[in-house]
């Protein structure tokens, strides 16, 4: 098993099955969704190999009209394509957090998640990731329509965070956080944890309704719903920052919320 990074030779028989491109949900360092897949014992063997793209911060705006898109455009081309089954895709995180939340700039007085909301700028940010996220899929979708296929295609949505104010710090990425704290001061959101996780949820389940106006089975686009997974009771044991779970939340997301989804259509037994 094998998670190939951009550029990375492939082994000589070990072919990457599954091109992954995304952000730090795919790429936080040896702790991340792919890494979880292909270390679970019910994945198929085929399938664990993959080839990834996209980096830590990335914005999905970017995998088609930015830094990664000529990478992107090399794996579809045929002679990369042919090896495919399925196209994974993550983002939107890095977006939300660039609309700063979708807050008002000053939401000093709200009481509530919806008070915080600014319906101009949650649009804005809804409007730029479905925007991204619908090039992506015409890209790939025109790629292997000239083979007369067409790989599945799998979003996810992000599980619930706490804004805590937890980073990492990691000398080699840039992107060290927080963020979701970040973005709250900035908004003058009241220093109030159940308001502030209650924005989190709101910005997930709205992202997720977005995610949603994609996904069709019959059209093998699928979306799988990481909402309400991680519960542990003392939730560092679940999120190893603000953004990102520990090993076992990400391994759990996977046995819980992906296997059922890749089971079902041959990727796990």
């Amino acid at each position: 098993m094998h998670v190939y990074l951009p550029d990375e030779p492939w082994i000589p028989g070990e072919f990457a099955a599954l091109l992954a491109i995304g952000d730090s949900w795919f790429w936080y360092p040896k702790n991340n969704i792919l890494q979880a897949l292909v270390e679970h014992p019910r994945l198929k063997d085929p399938f664990r190999n993959i080839q990834l793209l996209g980096y830590n911060g990335a914005k999905l705006e970017q995998y088609v009209f930015g830094k990664y898109a000529r990478r992107l455009t090399k794996e579809l081309q045929p002679e990369n394509r042919k090896y495919y089954s399925a196209v994974l895709v993550s983002g939107a995180g890095n977006d939300a957090v660039d609309y700063r939340l979708g807050l008002f700039r000053n939401c000093s007085a709200a009481g509530s998640a919806e008070q915080c909301i600014d319906a101009n700028g949650m649009n804005a940010l809804m409007s730029k990731v479905g925007t991204a996220l619908s090039a992506l899929i015409y890209q790939v979708r025109r790629a292997f329509d000239q083979d007369g296929l067409q790989p599945d295609i799998f979003l996810h949505a992000y599980d619930y965070p706490i804004p805590d104010g937890r980073g990492f710090s990691l000398a080699a990425l840039k992107v060290t956080g927080p963020w979701l704290a970040k973005a709250m001061d900035d908004s003058c959101v009241p220093d109030d944890m159940d308001l502030r996780r209650a924005i989190c949820r709101t910005l997930i389940d709205r992202l997720y309704d977005e995610f949603t106006l994609f996904a069709d089975p019959a059209k093998k686009i699928h979306l799988i719903d990481s909402r309400g997974c991680l519960v542990a009771a003392d939730y560092k044991d679940d999120w190893d920052n603000e953004l990102h779970p520990t090993r076992q939340g990400f391994r759990q997301i996977v046995d819980e919320r992906w296997m059922p989804v890749l089971a079902g259509l041959g990727y796990a037994t």
